[in-house]
């Protein structure tokens, strides 16, 4: 996968609340190293669609998240690791991306739609796969994953056990946004599928 412009933004957006959680943990890792170890992830990553794809960044949040692990996977328990999302969530940065966003706009779900079945994801075996509806009117919609880009990504670079927390950021997300997920099933925790219904703040 290229570097490009999202792969400069990412650690632009995620380092500071990052690193900020790890130093009041005591953990000396170099952010040069993560940095290092992102570029490698990406690179190794097969191309999902680049940009066409809506997809896309949270593939590159990611492979930064598992690249600071893997620096140091003595050092980043699992709960160290889940506790450096959360921080990352909760970060202005994070929040003003988030907070507020219309969701719902018929561009966007519409953009979804058209999406599941756009040869970007039906004809590479490493994208997400999914099926979509939904209803304006609520708002809803309802996305069922069948393949999950990350999940890929996580099971390639031996990350897969760090799904769980990699997963919570869709319900950090949603919430911001004034959305409510509900989601029974994740590929994350080896589950078949991801079953996404989130409900708009109407």
């Amino acid at each position: 996968m290229k570097y490009g412009i999202m792969g400069v933004a990412v650690p632009l957006l995620v380092k500071k609340p990052a690193f900020a959680y790890l130093k009041e943990t005591v953990l000396e890792i170099n952010p040069k190293d993560v940095k290092s170890e992102y570029k490698r992830i990406i690179a190794d990553q097969p191309e999902v669609g680049g940009m066409k794809n809506n997809l896309i960044m949270g593939l590159y949040l990611a492979a930064y998240f598992m690249a600071v692990y893997k620096v140091a996977p003595d050092k980043v328990s699992d709960e160290i690791f889940g506790e450096m999302v959360d921080s990352v969530c909760a970060s202005e940065i994070f929040v003003k991306m988030n907070k507020g966003r219309d969701f719902f706009t018929e561009k966007n779900i519409l953009t979804r739609y058209h999406l599941q079945n756009d040869p970007v994801f039906t004809e590479n075996p490493e994208n997400w796969h999914y099926t979509f509806s939904y209803d304006l009117d609520v708002p809803e919609c309802t996305i069922t994953y069948t393949k999950c880009a990350i999940c890929q990504m996580a099971r390639r670079e031996n990350c897969f056990h760090l799904m769980p927390h990699l997963c919570k950021t869709d319900y950090a997300q949603q919430e911001l946004m004034g959305n409510t997920l509900i989601r029974t099933k994740t590929i994350g925790n080896g589950d078949d599928i991801c079953d996404f219904h989130i409900v708009g703040k109407k």
